[in-house]
């Protein structure tokens, strides 16, 4: 009999065990009281969708996450207290461990993602500490403010390179998810050669990944809106409250500008291109402004303010959010210089490198064939791998 038990309790084990499922167990000191967690999957930007609510007990909690959950990182938020745990769900046991005044600091292990994931961790925090001394060092301070800011632009550089090489390296095979989710964390900033380097280095294990399938739709975004591509037509509310479209303006040099009245550098940038407008528009040069303000009073007065007499327009409702995702927008403002058949021909450019490109377009001295560059903001004020363009103008 007592042989029976022992082999069924063996047999209890093991199938408990073997479960299909992504097991986490926690620990958080000091914690006395009880607190609901909620479990959050990253959306988008700084939007998060609840995925379950857990009790915690004794500054302990354990749940399971079912096999659809597997290949994404997911954030546990302790009620209100400030500060998260992440952890990677994959299959087997996940042990976090923190203390409530540095939960963002709270270690999660027993799975490769994880495992991964904490040497990441602790390589960027040497990482940092070493940027930031080198920023801050004494032979920094008694420099000129011109060779500070040449230091400053090579220890970023050098940064940058540490960064890659240690993510190459824990990339190993090309099966390391806690590597593409760093990758993923800041692929916004990335132009699509970028983009397409990064996704060279994985497996066809996780072509598909939601991080992977991010970066390739934005890759994919970027191309289609990169100079030598046709410009994706669309249409926003005038003033008058009629439509203009994009394709209105054919047969002109075309500055498409999206902006808003409460973005201040869009303001700014407004009175580039008031100069811009004043000095070609005669000759040939049209502006279309697309504002995405939600207070269509303070877009009006933003209009009248700033004395921007060209064609303005608003994006409504889902329009919005459609048209950012037709040109890949994430921040503003967004620039580009479209020809008079509708070809993009540059694009982020901004202040002075923009009103030197546009006069240029009318510069009878200038060579048939102009070398466009593309400055895109997302990545800074560089050219982008592929950001030449030949424009033959029109004469």
């Amino acid at each position: 009999m007592k042989g029976l038990l022992g082999l069924w309790l063996v047999i209890c084990v093991c199938a408990c065990t073997s479960k299909d499922v992504c097991h986490v167990q926690g620990r958080i000191e000091g914690i006395k009281n009880d607190v609901e967690i909620a479990v959050l999957r990253q959306v988008a930007g700084f939007q998060y969708d609840t995925v379950m609510n857990v009790s915690m007990q004794g500054g302990r909690f354990q749940f399971d996450l079912p096999g659809e959950y597997y290949g994404e990182a997911y954030e546990l938020q302790f009620g209100n207290l400030p500060g998260r745990a992440l952890f990677f769900a994959e299959k087997g046991n996940v042990q976090v461990r923190g203390h409530v005044d540095s939960l963002f600091f709270s270690r999660a292990s027993g799975t490769r993602g994880n495992d991964e994931w904490q040497s990441y961790q602790r390589f960027t925090k040497l990482l940092s500490e070493k940027r930031e001394n080198a920023m801050f060092a004494p032979e920094m301070r008694e420099a000129s403010e011109e060779e500070q800011i040449a230091r400053r632009k090579v220890i970023m550089q050098e940064y940058e390179e540490e960064l890659l090489c240690f993510q190459d390296k824990l990339a190993g095979d090309g099966n390391s998810l806690a590597t593409l989710y760093s990758y993923w964390k800041r692929y916004l900033n990335m132009d699509a050669d970028e983009i397409y380097s990064v996704l060279k280095k994985f497996d066809q294990q996780l072509a598909g990944n939601r991080y992977y399938l991010d970066m390739k739709n934005r890759a994919e975004t970027l191309t289609r809106v990169a100079p030598g591509s046709m410009a994706p037509v669309f249409t926003a509310i005038t003033l008058e409250d009629d439509t203009v479209s994009l394709a209105d303006l054919r047969g002109k040099y075309v500055i498409l500008d999206f902006w808003a009245s409460w973005c201040m550098p869009c303001r700014a940038e407004s009175v580039h291109v008031k100069e811009i407008y004043q000095k070609l528009h005669e000759k040939g040069l049209d502006v279309l402004s697309v504002s995405s303000d939600k207070d269509e009073q303070a877009w009006r007065k933003a209009i009248e303010d700033d004395g921007m007499v060209w064609n303005q327009g608003i994006l409504r409702g889902k329009n919005k959010k459609h048209v950012y995702e037709l040109y890949g927008i994430v921040g503003i403002p967004a620039i580009w210089v479209i020809d008079p058949d509708g070809k993009i021909i540059a694009k982020g450019l901004r202040g002075e490198k923009l009103k030197d490109f546009c006069s240029q377009l009318f510069d009878w001295g200038c060579k048939l064939n102009c070398v466009i560059f593309i400055f895109d903001s997302t990545v800074g004020d560089r050219p982008s791998a592929k950001g030449v363009h030949q424009h033959s103008r029109r004469a």
